[in-house]
């Protein structure tokens, strides 16, 4: 048994090495090479800066702890050893303080350059007398640190930049670590021929024919600077390189051959400038070599390459464009759906106006079953003059109809033709209110399918108005994701991507696609506002958490704020007034609701036509159609007379734009700096009649503006009716105050004092605009 557990475990890790991520081992060899790579011969900065970026970008590492160390020791020896102790302290270091104190890019370079410092002036004390010129190179050496730490940590993933917008920064970052990690290989070769200028020369090509002059140039330049930077003739390579690059990137539009050619010839050119007719810096072999590698290798390798510098999202563009116009189609289809069910119940709303024929004989033979059946004189009436009596029967239902039941007129009607005209009233009283009752539950129906009709329309345009937000296309600012990019690279966030994309003229959204999960998106939406100069929100909360989607929020020219005082009636502790403000999408709103009476049913009324106000507005409804809708929701729900006023102020905090809906409601005053508008309004309620009755005010506020609304219980502490208005123009002319909870306090409190019987309910919203600076 133990033996079987014994090989289970074996299994298990040797498993687990075979688990191990490419990532992870492609980091491991650009440790150990650059690790190996130096300057002035004996100087090998560059692993500790790849150490410390990794370190500061990425998290901390025990395999590339490991392959740097190796790296410096099979280079060094125990010259090393203070390179060791720098890496040890720096990983010890960043375990400690990681998680505790976030440092930018910047700042986390430096002090892994003190770390450096300190460490090498260590182990130079310790191993022997100190020179003049050893202190200028630790000095020199330290910078090297800091500066490359930098460049190191914009070159980072290097192994995972496909798909993702590379820059010119980042191009040459990148650049500029695979020259070191060349470097590192040194003078490595197998039978002659040298591994660092064969690799050089095939990345040289294929560069060159995928991506043009522009980028050959770079890479030979920067290769020839970097990889051969200890080199004595490092001047003469850098120029024999580049114009290699410069001229492979010219001569690609031959084809692969052409590339090799125009290699060739900067090669030749540059020797014979430099040489004369002396040999070739870069050996024909190595050349051979590289050009038939490049060839058996460039169909795989462009498109990777291709990849890598290309945000190629056209497959990606193609899919989602078809996911959106899927979506799209299927909402029009509901939007055609909801129409039509629209247009089927208005059809069934405008039939049956009147009484039909059916319901009208239905009802004589009622009545004459009741009442002539037994009567003697039945076979005269219904037999001999079947006609004329069912004539007269429905003249006397339509009488009856218009006078009423009981009336005299009625009665005498029936009097010139029957035996039994009391019986008959009766009868006939009891079936035209019956049919009047009938007739009401019939309308009832008729204004609730007209109800759905609307809603159900509404809907429609609701849903078109999101299909045509699918089809428009947005842009993508490229400044601007270069910018969030390099910002919150620099305060060492792990990210592989930023897109900002732009929907119209004000709508902008930001994509950050993480590398690795962050604790608390707060430091990068203070980043990008930064970087934007303007305020930023998380849109949404996805389930994905290296995913983060940002929008911009437009810049208000205003703001406002919105205070209230109330007071329920003296006969009841509830008041039958409810209000609601807030803000929504750079939209200020404040709106009071005044139930029909006092009490608990007032209340009730005026909360479901505020609490409807509410949803409809977060759907972004149509005004008209929300009005409609609280409309007859409020006719629909009770069979009695059922209505509240409504009174809805709409602030653009962007534009200025006021406006103010009013259905039943009160005057509203508007308080400037030198007058006190008032705006009327004489419409009815809603819910009182079937066709809803509001009017709109607009008009652009000001700063300092004050608008205040109120129910009609302030209003009515006036004993003059007719003065109401002017009375509280004048009070609030004459308040001093400009807070408007102060406003709305007193303006409650003077009202309540003046009351002499306080029988409905008070409310006073304040609301406060001013403008931005």
């Amino acid at each position: 048994m133990m033996k079987v557990e014994s090989l289970i475990g074996r299994k298990n890790w040797y498993d687990l090495w075979l688990r191990i991520e490419k990532e992870t081992i492609i980091t491991i060899l650009i440790g150990l090479t650059l690790s190996r790579a130096s300057i002035f011969k004996d100087l090998t900065p560059f692993g500790f800066a790849y150490l410390s970026a990794y370190i500061i970008s990425k998290g901390l590492s025990i395999p590339l702890l490991l392959s740097v160390a190796i790296g410096t020791i099979s280079l060094n020896g125990f010259q090393g050893i203070g390179y060791l102790f720098a890496y040890i302290l720096v990983h010890i270091l960043f375990a400690i303080i990681k998680e505790e104190k976030a440092y930018s890019l910047i700042k986390a370079s430096l002090v892994t350059s003190i770390i450096f410092l300190l460490s090498r002036a260590v182990g130079l004390l310790l191993g022997k007398t100190v020179f003049i010129y050893d202190l200028f190179m630790i000095f020199f050496e330290t910078i090297m640190v800091f500066t490359f730490s930098y460049i190191f940590s914009f070159s980072l993933p290097i192994e995972k930049v496909r798909g993702t917008n590379i820059g010119n920064e980042k191009t040459i970052c990148s650049f500029i670590t695979l020259a070191l990690v060349l470097s590192g290989m040194r003078d490595f070769a197998i039978i002659g021929i040298h591994i660092k200028n064969v690799t050089s020369i095939v990345l040289i090509l294929i560069l060159s024919f995928n991506q043009g002059a522009f980028i050959g140039g770079i890479t030979g330049t920067v290769l020839g600077m970097i990889s051969y930077i200890s080199h004595p003739e490092m001047p003469f390579i850098i120029s024999i390189l580049a114009v290699g690059g410069l001229l492979s990137g010219i001569f690609k539009d031959l084809g692969k051959i052409g590339a090799i050619l125009g290699l060739v010839l900067g090669n030749g050119i540059m020797s014979f400038y430099i040489n004369g007719l002396g040999i070739s810096f870069i050996s024909y072999k190595e050349l051979i070599l590289a050009s038939v590698v490049f060839l058996l290798t460039s169909k795989k390798v462009n498109e990777k390459v291709t990849e890598v510098f290309t945000v190629n999202y056209n497959l990606r563009k193609d899919y989602n464009q078809k996911r959106d116009e899927i979506v799209a189609k299927k909402l029009h289809k509901m939007a055609e759906l909801f129409e039509s069910l629209s247009i089927t119940f208005k059809q069934t709303a405008d039939e049956g106006e009147y009484y039909s024929t059916g319901e009208v004989y239905g009802l004589v033979d009622n009545i004459a079953n009741d009442v002539c059946v037994n009567c003697s004189k039945y076979d005269r009436c219904w037999s001999r003059n079947y006609y004329s009596t069912y004539q007269k029967f429905f003249n006397i239902i339509g009488l009856a109809e218009i006078k009423g039941g009981r009336n005299k007129a009625v009665y005498t009607e029936i009097d010139k033709f029957c035996i039994r005209p009391m019986e008959m009233l009766d009868k006939v009283d009891r079936a035209v209110e019956r049919l009047k009752l009938n007739e009401s539950w019939k309308n009832k129906l008729k204004e609730n399918r007209i109800l759905l009709s609307e809603q159900l329309d509404g809907f429609s345009k609701v849903i078109e108005r999101i299909v045509s937000d699918i089809y428009e296309k947005p842009s993508f600012n490229e400044e601007l994701e270069q910018n969030i990019y390099k910002e919150l690279r620099n305060n060492r966030i792990d990210l592989s991507e930023v897109a900002v994309a732009q929907i119209g003229e004000e709508n902008l959204d930001i994509f950050v696609d993480l590398n690795r999960a962050v604790k608390s998106d707060e430091k990068i939406m203070k980043i990008i506002s930064q970087t934007l100069e303007a305020p930023v929100v998380r849109e949404s909360q996805n389930t994905n958490s290296k995913r983060l989607r940002f929008k911009l929020l437009r810049h208000n020219r205003y703001s406002a704020v919105t205070k209230v005082a109330m007071a329920a009636s003296l006969d009841n502790k509830i008041s039958g007034d409810s209000y609601t403000f807030g803000e929504m999408e750079n939209i200020h709103f404040a709106a009071i609701s005044d139930g029909m009476g006092v009490g608990s049913k007032a209340n009730r009324e005026s909360k479901i036509a505020i609490s409807l106000l509410e949803r409809l507005m977060e759907a972004n409804v149509d005004k008209e159609l929300t009005l409609k809708t609280i409309n007859s929701v409020l006719r629909a729900k009770s069979s009695e007379d059922v209505f509240t006023t409504l009174d809805l102020g709409l602030i653009d905090l962007y534009s200025g734009k006021f406006q103010m809906i009013k259905t039943g409601a009160p005057a509203t005053f508007i308080k400037k700096k030198d007058r006190v508008e008032v705006i009327n309004s004489s419409s009815l309620p809603v819910g009182m009649l079937k066709e809803v009755d509001f009017n709109v005010y607009e008009e652009y506020i000001e700063d300092g503006d004050i608008i205040i609304m109120m129910s009609d219980g302030v209003l009515d502490s006036c004993d003059n009716m007719g003065k109401r208005e002017i009375w509280m123009k004048d009070l609030i002319m004459n308040l001093d105050s400009i807070n408007p909870e102060t406003i709305a306090n007193e303006i409650l409190n003077k009202a309540r004092s003046l009351a002499t019987n306080n029988r409905d309910d008070m409310t006073v919203l304040v609301t406060k605009v001013w403008k931005n600076v």
